[in-house]
């Protein structure tokens, strides 16, 4: 009985969460805005609807003529043949992505860590703190993406955000994020839901690029 109750529960959960996913795409499919489907992309990171969202992410982003916040200190992302990734230009395994997201966000880069912070007020709060204004520049150097491995590294970043949100939520409120009250979630939501930026480089024939070092705003 335990067993039937507890894959019920898990297929309440599953609704809910496909119907909140289908929720954010009818809203995100009608912006005009490409840093909404980087949002809706990090937020379902799983989602069937992955390949849609970049074309349109990118289709936006090119008529705009915005080079997407690219700052030489964000952590880098990328594919080799397809199935190898590469975090900051060091080759990763697929479970180390989440804890390598997580650590960047809280300790920043060796010796720079303080070019990744700014200070901000504590949601629901006077108080004010320095949270990390780094981003993870996804960069594709060649074409067909490789979506499935995308897929899957997608998904370790959005959990090593979410670690980072776990933190703050501990840090400010000493509580876990899923206890604080609604107003509080949506606060720490706001100050991390725009980590993902998208480059596709599959024009510049493998060679590598060096991101400009001025800092970017912190939004």
């Amino acid at each position: 009985m335990k067993i039937i109750l507890k894959l019920f529960l898990i297929f309440i959960l599953a609704v809910q969460c496909k119907n909140v996913e289908e929720t954010d795409w009818l809203e995100t499919k009608n912006s005009r805005n490409y840093i909404d489907y980087g949002m809706y992309i990090q937020k379902h990171p799983d989602t069937k609807k992955l390949s849609k969202a970049l074309s349109q992410y990118f289709i936006l982003k090119d008529s705009s003529n915005d080079f997407g916040g690219c700052y030489r200190y964000n952590a880098s992302i990328s594919f080799i043949d397809d199935s190898k990734i590469l975090f900051d230009d060091e080759l990763k395994s697929l479970d180390s992505i989440r804890l390598c997201t997580f650590q960047y966000l809280k300790n920043g880069k060796p010796n720079i860590s303080s070019s990744l912070k700014t200070d901000v007020q504590i949601p629901e709060s006077n108080l004010r703190d320095s949270i990390s204004i780094g981003r993870f520049d996804i960069i594709f150097y060649n074409k067909p993406f490789a979506t499935e491995n995308l897929k899957l590294t997608l998904i370790e970043v959005s959990k090593g955000i979410h670690d980072y949100k776990e933190h703050l939520s501990k840090s400010w409120f000493k509580k876990s994020y899923s206890e604080l009250t609604k107003k509080k979630r949506i606060g720490i939501d706001k100050l991390n839901d725009k980590r993902l930026i998208f480059f596709d480089f599959s024009h510049m024939n493998n060679q590598r690029f060096t991101p400009q070092l001025i800092k970017p705003e912190f939004y």
